[in-house]
């Protein structure tokens, strides 16, 4: 007789992946006691609880922190927030302090915050991965006086763009730089996207790039590919030298942009703005307005080439149809925000809606989340995207939770029986019953929201 040894079954808790999901779901006096259990509990608990330090919450509690503790916590603090004084900053010199990932500061007019801030950014260049810097707007909140104290915000750049190298290629590094209301020279922002190899976003908001001298080359290899800035920030990036090429020169394979303002800028002309987009962001794929102007109309329709993606206000459908229409052979994926002035122009908004999914044949993800469509409209247009992978709309007469509920859960069932499901005579033309029925035509929709979640459907029998 083979005599078999049953080992004691493992408890669920005793699993770091298993407690990792119970952490989610716990408050911040569950995890101080979850975490003196034991070892392996306390680096499973631990974590959550210094992970960020929000310095307009926490600055009186975190000042009362002794070196002791930041030993034994310090190397779980992954986010600084809202530093605002070198005081903020001088309490995460800590040496174990040594993972911060994300800081965002608000600079003040003090020498001792712009050294800090510069230490503790080269301290944590092996781990930073997110920056954010924000000085106060000018009063008044005019260019002329942001120009006019310039120089106190150029000094904390400057330090921070030291020649030391941020993150080797390849290693990381900085992924995500916002700057708002900051001043620097034109040769430190060229050498600071030449040291942060790995910047994915840069996120620019009335920053003055000043002193652009054409003896000294910028750089224009950075990779990085999204860029959040307005049209008059690109081009007027120096108003003391109208010769100071635009931001553009710097970003090669640039493929995302959000224009938050699209004010036509003062210096240059449209026509030789569209010739520069062409010249230098041949990968421009996706834009982003979030206003409405004669000047989105034209970029849209004259100014970018082949775009795969775009995302626009409500309001602007109308004035960029033709753009729509121009890049019909090429859209996958097209999203609209309703915005407060859309509701002026409700109606005729709704009807050039009506024409996205007719004009682009190769849509595949359609997101009109805020808006309701007729059933009766819908069924009158035929749709040309058949290859439609992501809806998102809601249906008048659909509009409770529990009734989008069993409409999804019908057309789950009707696509897993391949459109077999028998449906009721007094069924027939129930809004659930006409909804299903045309979704049903897209074999390839994996992803539906009809006003409330994201549905994931299963594949097509058929």
């Amino acid at each position: 007789m083979q005599l078999v040894i049953s080992s004691p079954s493992k408890n669920a808790l005793d699993l770091s992946e298993i407690r990792a999901r119970v952490a989610f779901f716990l408050n911040r006096k569950d995890y101080l006691s979850c975490m003196r259990v034991s070892r392996d509990w306390f680096y499973d608990f631990a974590p959550p609880v210094w992970h960020t330090i929000d310095f307009a919450k926490d600055a009186t509690a975190f000042s009362k922190v002794t070196p002791e503790i930041l030993d034994k916590y310090g190397s779980f603090i992954s986010e600084a927030l809202n530093t605002s004084s070198a005081e903020h900053l001088q309490l995460l010199q800590h040496s174990k302090v040594d993972s911060l990932k994300t800081i965002k500061s608000q600079l003040v007019h003090s020498c001792m915050h712009h050294l800090m801030l510069s230490d503790t950014f080269r301290r944590s260049q092996g781990s930073l991965q997110s920056l954010e810097i924000q000085a106060n707007p000018p009063n008044p909140d005019t260019p002329a006086e942001q120009r006019r104290h310039g120089q106190h915000f150029l000094l904390a750049m400057d330090a921070i763009s030291s020649p030391v190298p941020l993150s080797p290629p390849g290693t990381g590094g900085l992924r995500i730089l916002k700057l708002s209301y900051i001043s620097i020279t034109r040769e430190t922002f060229s050498g600071f996207l030449k040291r942060c190899p790995g910047l994915q976003e840069l996120n620019l908001h009335r920053v003055l790039l000043l002193n652009h001298r054409p003896s000294i080359s910028l750089f224009t290899g950075s990779r990085l590919r999204h860029l959040v800035a307005s049209l008059a920030q690109v081009w007027e990036v120096d108003p003391n030298d109208t010769s100071a090429p635009s931001l553009l020169v710097h970003f090669p394979l640039l493929e995302k942009w959000h224009m938050p303002s699209i004010t036509k800028p003062s210096n240059t002309s449209l026509t030789a703005i569209r010739q520069e987009v062409s010249q230098r962001c041949p990968f421009l794929k996706d834009i982003l307005f979030d206003k409405d102007s004669d000047t989105a109309s034209y970029l849209f329709a004259k100014t970018f080439q082949g775009l795969k993606s775009c995302t626009l206000p409500a309001l602007a459908i109308s004035s960029t149809v033709l753009g729509i229409v121009t890049h019909r052979n090429s859209l996958t994926s097209v999203s609209v925000m309703k915005t407060t002035d859309a509701f002026v122009h409700f109606a005729s908004t709704l009807q050039w809606l009506y024409m996205i999914p007719k004009l682009c044949q190769h849509l595949q993800v359609l997101d009109l989340g805020s808006f309701y469509w007729n059933i009766d409209e819908v069924e009158g247009t035929e749709w040309a995207c058949t290859g439609l992978q992501e809806l998102r709309v809601g249906f008048y007469g659909l509009d409770a939770p529990q009734d989008i509920d069993g409409c999804l859960k019908k057309l789950c069932i009707t696509r897993r029986s391949g459109g077999a499901v028998v449906i009721r005579p007094l069924e027939m033309n129930t809004i659930i019953t006409r909804v299903i029925q045309h979704l049903l035509q897209f074999k390839e929709l994996r992803t539906v929201c009809l006003g409330t979640k994201d549905y994931y459907l299963p594949h097509s029998s058929a």
